[in-house]
C-alpha cells in the first residue's frame, strides 16, 4: 500500500457523501430524509463493490459484512447523521474507514473467525429526533415501544418517519442484536488535546457523566447611581466570583473534569439597575460517577462561600447522565497495537456523547479518535489530516484482525 493510500481514498469517499448530501450548499443528514436515504445508497455501493455483504434492518441501520467461520461478530463503524451545517468527518469517518478496513481485509486474504461487520447508524445526534441514539439503541433492545411516538422537531412522530421511509414498525424487535462480542467504534476527538499534545491516536477509557444544574443568586434591587459601592448587595458580582472561583478550584483540584456557565441571564438586566438576580446554566462533566460527585461537593463548596457573603442561592439539578466506562479488554488490545506501532497515544475520556455510550452498557466496547485539526467539529471546517486518517485505518485493521481471533469467553 502507498503512503497514506487509504487515507486519502477515504477522504475521498467523504468528501463525496457530503457533496451528495447538501441542503443549499450545507451538510444535513437528518434521519429518514432524502439526504439519508442518498447516504445508504453510496455506502451500499461501496459495500458492494469490495464483495461485502449489505443489509439494512428495521430502524434504518445499514451494514456491511465480512463473514467469519464460527459464531460471533465484532462490529466497527459509528453514526451516519449530521447536525445541520455540519462538517463532512463527525460519525461518518467512523463509519467510512470502517468499510475501508473490511474491504482491505477480504482483498488481502483475511478470513476472520468471528464475523467483522461496519454499521453506519441512525441518528445519534439527534438533529431530528432530539432523544437520539436511536440505531443503537435499537440493537441493544432499550428502543421502546412508546419511543416510536417522540416528535420530530418538525412535527412528525418516529413512528411516522419510520414508515414514510420504507421501513416496516413491527419488525423493530428483530433489529436487537445478541451476536456482538466486541465494538470498536473509530471518530474523530472533536476537540484540541490530541493535536495539542502532538499525540497521533486517542484510546477513550470513559464516556464522561454530566451533571446539568440551574443557579439563581439572589441579590438586592437598587439604583445603580444613588447606592455606594460598599453598600451594595450586587448578585452579578457575586456571580463572577462564584464563576472565577469554581473554575479556579476546579482546574486545580479535579484537572479532567470540564466547567461550563453556558448562559448568565442578568434580571431586571437594566444598565442602570443593580440587578435582583443572577440566573446561570451549568454544565459538569468528569470521567467518572465517582469523580462527577466530587467535582459537585466542590461546586457546592465554592457557593458556600457565596451564601456567607448574604447572597441567597438556589441551585435545581435539571439532568444527570451517569458515565459509561470502556472496555478493559477492548483498550489494551488497541493499546498493544499502538505500541507495537510505535504510535504517540494517550488515554483520554470523551468528553461527548456517542453511539458506545449506548453501547457500552450492554457489549464489551472501546473508541479510538483521531486528532481533529483546531479542536473543531459541528461546523464546515471541521477536519482531520489524511496522515492521521491513515493511522487510524491501519490501527483499526490490526485491532478488527485480533478482536476476530479472540475467544470471548476468556474475558
Amino acid at each position: 500500500m502507498m503512503k497514506n493510500e487509504a487515507g486519502v481514498r477515504i477522504e475521498e469517499m467523504l468528501c463525496q457523501l457530503a457533496d451528495a448530501t447538501r441542503i443549499d450548499g450545507e451538510i444535513w443528514r437528518a434521519a429518514y430524509t432524502l439526504e439519508d436515504k442518498t447516504a445508504k445508497n453510496i455506502l451500499r455501493e461501496w459495500i458492494e463493490d469490495l464483495g461485502l455483504e449489505y443489509r439494512e434492518d428495521a430502524i434504518g441501520n445499514v451494514y456491511g459484512r465480512l463473514p467469519g467461520t464460527e459464531p460471533g461478530t465484532i462490529l466497527t463503524g459509528s453514526h451516519l447523521d449530521t447536525v445541520k451545517n455540519g462538517g463532512k468527518y463527525d460519525g461518518a469517518l467512523g463509519v467510512v474507514t470502517g468499510v475501508a478496513a473490511l474491504g482491505y481485509l477480504k482483498q488481502s486474504g483475511f478470513v476472520p473467525k468471528h464475523s467483522l461487520e461496519v454499521g453506519g447508524l441512525m441518528e445519534e445526534e439527534g438533529s431530528r429526533f432530539p432523544s437520539g441514539c436511536q440505531g443503537s439503541r435499537a440493537i441493544c433492545g432499550t428502543l421502546k415501544e412508546e419511543d416510536l411516538e417522540e416528535l420530530s422537531r418538525d412535527g412528525v412522530t418516529l413512528r411516522e418517519a419510520l414508515v414514510s421511509a420504507g421501513y416496516q414498525t413491527e419488525a423493530l424487535k428483530n433489529v436487537k442484536r445478541d451476536d456482538i462480542r466486541a465494538i470498536v467504534e473509530l471518530h474523530i476527538e472533536q476537540g484540541p488535546v490530541l493535536e495539542s499534545e502532538q499525540k497521533q491516536i486517542g484510546i477513550v477509557d470513559s464516556i464522561v457523566g454530566i451533571v446539568n444544574y440551574e443557579l439563581t443568586i439572589q441579590g438586592s434591587q437598587n439604583h445603580a447611581g444613588t447606592t455606594s459601592m460598599p453598600l451594595r448587595h450586587d448578585p452579578v458580582v457575586a456571580a463572577a466570583e462564584f464563576i472565577t472561583e469554581s473554575t479556579r478550584q476546579m482546574m486545580a483540584q479535579a484537572p479532567s473534569a470540564t466547567l461550563t456557565y453556558g448562559a448568565i441571564q442578568v434580571f431586571p438586566g437594566m444598565q442602570n439597575v443593580i440587578a435582583d438576580r443572577v440566573n446561570l446554566l451549568i454544565d459538569l462533566r468528569d470521567g467518572s460517577n465517582e469523580e462527577l460527585l466530587q467535582d459537585v461537593v466542590l461546586l457546592k463548596r465554592v457557593l458556600e462561600s457565596i451564601e456567607r457573603k448574604g447572597f441567597q442561592t438556589r441551585l435545581r439539578q435539571n439532568d444527570w447522565l451517569e458515565s459509561v466506562q470502556m472496555d478493559p479488554n477492548v483498550i489494551r488490545v488497541i493499546e498493544r497495537h499502538c505500541e507495537e506501532k510505535h504510535l504517540a497515544y494517550k488515554h483520554m475520556n470523551s468528553g461527548a456523547g456517542h453511539d458506545s455510550m449506548v453501547f457500552g452498557k450492554h457489549f464489551p466496547t472501546a473508541m479510538i479518535f483521531v486528532p481533529s485539526i483546531g479542536g473543531i467539529s459541528h461546523n464546515p471546517a471541521e477536519a482531520t489530516a489524511v496522515a492521521d486518517i491513515q493511522t487510524g485505518f491501519e490501527l483499526l485493521c490490526d485491532v478488527l484482525k485480533e478482536l476476530s481471533a479472540q475467544t470471548f469467553l476468556s474475558w
